[in-house]
């Protein structure tokens, strides 16, 4: 597969040319690209690098790689997990209830994946309708009840939306807005099929406020085209016509990982907006970024000592979850099959693969029994509990497991 990538020179969010690079990560691959064993190496990789717009202070990447065709592939899901089942189910229940959402209420998600967070608000009564452009996804989707349209969503997209489905009372977005490449655009379609007065917006990105403090580099992505704070997510839903309405939507213990999960309404919504603390002033100058950027090699280098010093002991350590964070960590720290035995997952779509990049071998968690190691590196470090509760039930011995997050950070900043 050929990819094609566009540079650009503006922001993506208010158009200014005042863009400053603050991180350079070198060449990086698809997170959901797994590799069959005997085309390893042939996977894409490009250079990925993070800007800073010093007008908006919108951090996020000044290239688009075209995307569709690895789209119309995606298989990602976290339905299996009931962590992420409940969130889902507190979602939906939330957002129909704070904001008056009864039976016949219309929902519409973009990015709707295998139908399970709309399925939550079916199951309250709402009639629902998603948008996904993977085809697996959506056969999913359409298995379960969950009607779905085959496509990547846009402003074209929103004119052909049913009659009756508009306007919507509700339009999610979980995850998938930080991947859009044009997100002011899109905000600007979406005002136009929302109910102006009582209508709101979800939307859950990652929070980039989270990923510095964390040293969380890992959720910088060829996919993720913005990263966000409070205070550059509420001045572009003002550019973009609406009002941030709450950034506490649930609070922190229901949210999954690195969470900003935001919900808005149409500028003159009958809604009335909460108090909303946009975050530290920091964020606003150029020094907190040229900060970040420098450290971020010491970060890569203490979780590299850590593993190589465990190799040096006589330890043997495998990983936990394929989905972008353990990919992206062990791209970016040149970690590999030497260092990290395999990666398990419980999405049954990437047994038997390797993980782009790294080329670590991707299997089911059952490995842990057949082929056992001393400690099991979390990159899914936001479903620790479940699952060391679920290698509890299911292994004889549970091996060591380290949050990826307490390995990232140096003893002197830990």
């Amino acid at each position: 597969m050929s990819w094609l990538v566009h540079q650009r020179s503006a922001c993506r969010l208010c158009g200014s040319s005042d863009m400053a690079e603050f991180l350079r990560l070198g060449d990086a691959p698809f997170t959901d690209d797994f590799v069959a064993p005997d085309q390893r190496g042939h996977e894409f990789a490009a250079p990925l690098s993070v800007w800073i717009c010093r007008a908006c202070w919108s951090a996020q990447t000044q290239h688009d790689v075209e995307v569709s065709e690895y789209y119309r592939d995606y298989n990602y899901s976290v339905a299996a997990s009931p962590f992420a089942q409940r969130f889902m189910a507190r979602l939906a229940q939330e957002t129909m209830s704070r904001y008056g959402l009864g039976p016949g209420a219309t929902v519409l998600e973009v990015g709707s994946g295998d139908g399970a967070q709309l399925a939550q608000f079916q199951a309250r009564g709402a009639r629902v309708l998603g948008f996904e452009p993977s085809a697996d996804l959506c056969a999913t989707s359409r298995v379960n009840g969950v009607p779905v349209s085959e496509c990547l969503f846009d402003a074209q997209t929103a004119a052909c939306i049913p009659a009756q489905l508009r306007p919507a009372d509700a339009i999610v977005l979980t995850y998938t807005f930080d991947h859009l490449p044009e997100p002011l655009p899109f905000l600007e379609a979406v005002r136009g099929v929302l109910d102006p007065e009582r209508g709101v917006l979800v939307i859950e990105v990652h929070d980039l406020e989270q990923i510095m403090r964390r040293r969380e580099t890992c959720l910088f992505e060829h996919e993720h085209s913005v990263y966000l704070t409070r205070r550059s997510f509420r001045g572009l839903l003002e550019r973009a016509g609406f009002e941030l309405l709450t950034t506490r939507l649930l609070p922190d213990s229901e949210r999954r990982g690195n969470s900003l999960l935001i919900a808005a309404g149409v500028r003159g919504t009958h809604h009335v907006p909460e108090p909303v603390y946009d975050g530290p002033a920091e964020l606003d100058r150029w020094e907190t970024y040229a900060d970040f950027g420098d450290s971020v090699a010491e970060s890569h280098d203490a979780l590299r000592r850590y593993v190589h010093g465990a190799r040096a002991a006589g330890r043997r350590l495998a990983g936990y979850g394929a989905g972008g964070r353990g990919v992206m960590t062990l791209a970016g720290t040149g970690l590999g099959p030497r260092d990290i035995a395999y990666l398990c997952d419980r999405s049954p779509h990437a047994h038997g693969l390797l993980a782009p990049a790294s080329h670590v071998p991707i299997c089911g968690p059952g490995r842990l029994a057949e082929d056992p190691v001393d400690e099991v590196i979390v990159f899914s470090y936001g479903y620790l509990d479940e699952i060391r509760e679920q290698l509890a039930a299911e292994l004889p011995v549970v091996p060591l497991l380290t949050s990826v997050l307490d390995l990232l950070r140096p003893a002197a900043a830990a």
